[in-house]
């Protein structure tokens, strides 16, 4: 029986494919691959300093000091996680008057109902009271007891610039693989009687053995996250989007990016070359991506209100109408009146502290949502206009279909091309925020967060604090919450 020799194997085929003259420039190898390595060495700065703050954020969990601000503790139905008793139950700001403070919150409210008004920040009242004084203001309001559902910790700022972050390292890092291979391919020189022609040779295909270490590490991170516990995440969200943490939106561009990426090496060599796999497994993958970006959409729609700065539409507690009595404060309203307030008990608007980072994760990860989302149909659009030119010129059918077929080839670069560019102004971006971390390291957060409060009723409800993005709490699958952010589930 006679062995196939290497030479009969398929070529390796890669995405780049660059002339000899390029291939061939010092200056332009260093640049593409200096600057390439550069966002790379950024988004590896971003996950140091993250992984660092969650870190920290779980010590500060396990610190005994915090144990009265964990579920366990009897008070945590009503401050959760702030130091809102402290400041509840503590002088009232000489220097204000209360009632000027809790008519002006309530009056610059949006997205509410009439009569209700929520805090947002850590200086609010424009009286130059800090949040603590502010909150002392409110004494004397029933505070309604609640439990936290998991959507009370959703979009968090880190967990939106991880969706992000990772999204465009794992593009970059296939798109730097394929410069570097590009530029390594050795070139074939073939000689004739009158000419010398320079080309680029091939190797053939190994199949599996073409993969490396790192290879299958990026394919086993994006199968086990952004196509396959993604899904199951969506799952959980249909059914209850209440119950769901949060779920990221742009996982669909995993899918995209891997419809090209098993077009070429590494990864075509690993796929059978005498079968249908390498020819349907893009367009599976294309029409995944298709469905994860639909379903993202309606991830994005209940998700509306929270993203926008606006009030949630998901109510993320659960009124504890029972403890309502014993609760602190007095109000006019019955426990059933005050749990069927449901305005209440939905995440209000983004809460801001002194020393967050310029540009929200929320707004940045919504941006890359649409971003990607014209990155993917900009060959289309050349594609038209491809053919627009070929109607108005007159061109026979022939010239058409090479026109639009020279169009297709130059310009569907998207995941090599067009992700990669956005991937770069992102991985920038991050790498702000997270030396907006280092710099705000020690800063004076300490547990402030956002309240709702009902002037008729007299009554005030308190949220979970994102001081430490909710990873200080130890309940609520805290484990089960760092592990999907990090698999961009």
């Amino acid at each position: 029986m006679l062995t196939p020799s290497p030479e009969a194997e398929p070529e390796c085929k890669h995405s780049v494919e660059l002339s000899p003259s390029a291939q061939n420039s010092k200056a332009l190898k260093y640049t593409v691959l200096g600057v390439i390595g550069v966002a790379l060495t950024l988004a590896a700065f971003f996950l140091a300093v993250t992984i660092a703050a969650i870190a920290r954020s779980v010590a500060t969990a396990n610190n005994t000091a915090s144990a009265e601000f964990e579920p366990a503790s009897p008070d945590f139905a009503l401050y959760k996680n702030t130091r809102f008793r402290e400041c509840y139950h503590g002088p009232a700001p000489a220097t204000a008057n209360c009632s000027s403070v809790r008519a002006s919150l309530a009056a610059h409210t949006r997205g509410l109902p009439a009569g209700f008004g929520y805090l947002e920040t850590v200086d609010p009242s424009g009286a130059g009271l800090d949040w603590c004084q502010t909150v002392a203001c409110f004494r004397g309001f029933k505070i309604i007891p609640s439990a936290p559902r998991p959507a009370a910790t959703i979009l968090s700022d880190m967990a939106c610039w991880w969706a992000v972050m990772l999204t465009s390292a794992s593009a970059l890092q296939h798109t730097g693989a394929q410069f570097l291979a590009a530029f390594r391919q050795p070139p074939k020189t073939t000689t004739t009687t009158t000419t010398t022609t320079t080309s680029r040779r091939r190797k053939p295909c190994r199949g599996a053995r073409e993969l490396s270490v790192l290879d299958w590490v990026f394919l086993a991170y994006d199968v086990v996250g952004g196509l396959v516990w993604w899904w199951v995440s969506f799952g959980l969200f249909a059914a209850d989007p209440a119950q769901a943490t949060t779920i990221a939106l742009t996982a669909w561009v995993t899918a995209w990016k891997w419809a090209a990426v098993v077009k070429f090496h590494p990864y075509a060599c690993a796929l059978p070359s005498d079968g249908g796999a390498r020819r349907r497994l893009p367009w599976v993958l294309h029409g995944l991506a298709a469905l994860q970006w639909a379903a993202g959409l309606y991830v994005l729609s209940v998700y509306h209100g929270d993203l926008v700065g606006r009030v949630s539409s998901l109510e993320s507690y659960e009124c504890l109408a029972s403890q309502i009595a014993g609760a602190p404060g007095a109000t006019p309203c019955a426990a059933a009146e005050l749990c069927a307030k449901t305005a209440l008990f939905r995440n209000g608007r983004r809460f801001v502290y002194d020393d967050a980072f310029s540009v929200s994760g929320r707004y940045n990860l919504i941006a890359y949502f649409f971003i990607w989302t014209i990155m993917a149909v900009l060959p289309f659009v050349f594609l038209f206009f491809a053919w627009c030119d070929s109607a108005m010129m007159r061109n026979s059918a022939k010239e058409a279909r090479d026109k639009m077929s020279w169009t297709w080839r130059v310009f569907n670069k998207g995941p090599h091309l067009f992700l990669a560019v956005s991937s770069i102004i992102v991985l920038a971006f991050g790498s702000g925020y997270a030396v907006q971390l280092i710099r705000t390291w020690d800063s004076a957060r300490n547990r402030e967060g956002p309240f709702m409060f009902h002037v008729g009723c007299n009554a005030l409800h308190v949220p979970l604090s994102p001081w430490r993005d909710y990873f200080d709490l130890g309940a609520y699958n805290r484990a089960y919450r760092i592990a999907k952010m990090v698999f961009n589930a």
